[in-house]
């Protein structure tokens, strides 16, 4: 397939370009420094503009499906993280339905996930305190969950991480949840990027979901 790849520089979205790579995909990766691209067979580095609507969606015309993993930063002292995320998300929205690309999957985030006391992650007792100076970022990621849902004319998908999105191994293994916060037998919930990667990859590959959210852990 030709995939185009937002963020593709990013923490998730470098897993997601070499799981791409390795299963063969003709991948652009859209970004803003193609300098910073690992040099690899079959990727194209396209240098872009996130907020310039105009050139986004010419850059995105042609490809099989869009994997949205652009993030502004999650630096504390990037006070407008917020701001920023969510214009990149009305900006992507808004290219790929002009590019004529119908397929968007997005690199979600746990926050909107919903716990065992019935609330979403970022307001439950579960909340990791550690998380609190990346919040503007977090909460950046939830409301593309929310952008989505009024995106009617994109087949989308937001693919929501479990608790902890850490580097760690390859397994191929994992489990898929719809809206709720995945938990394993140790009360643990969590997923390495590189099987993340490959969660992301099965669903380019054989879609199984449709205008709607879905999760993978252990």
């Amino acid at each position: 397939m030709k995939l185009a790849i937002l963020g593709a520089t990013g923490f998730v979205g470098r897993p997601i370009l070499v799981e791409a790579v390795a299963r063969g995909h003709s991948v652009s990766a859209l970004v803003r420094k193609p300098e910073a691209l690992p040099k690899r067979a079959g990727v194209t580095g396209v240098a872009v503009d996130i907020h310039d609507e105009d050139a986004l969606s010419a850059a995105l015309h042609g490809h099989d499906a869009v994997i949205h993993a652009f993030h502004p930063g999650r630096a504390a002292a990037l006070s407008d993280v917020y701001e920023q995320s969510v214009a990149g998300h009305k900006s992507i929205l808004a290219a790929t339905l002009r590019s004529g690309v119908t397929r968007l999957l997005c690199v979600g985030g746990a926050a909107s996930l919903i716990t065992p006391q019935g609330v979403e992650y970022i307001d439950s007792p579960m909340w990791n305190p550690e998380f609190d100076p990346y919040k503007p970022a977090i909460l950046g990621t939830r409301a593309l969950y929310y952008l989505l849902k009024d995106a009617n004319d994109l087949d989308w998908v937001f693919l929501a991480p479990s608790e902890m999105l850490r580097p760690g191994e390859r397994t191929g293994k994992y489990r898929q949840g719809k809206d709720d916060l995945l938990i394993d037998a140790d009360g643990k919930s969590h997923i390495s990027l590189e099987d993340y990667a490959v969660a992301m990859l099965d669903e380019v590959e054989t879609p199984r979901h449709h205008r709607e959210r879905f999760t993978v852990g252990y």
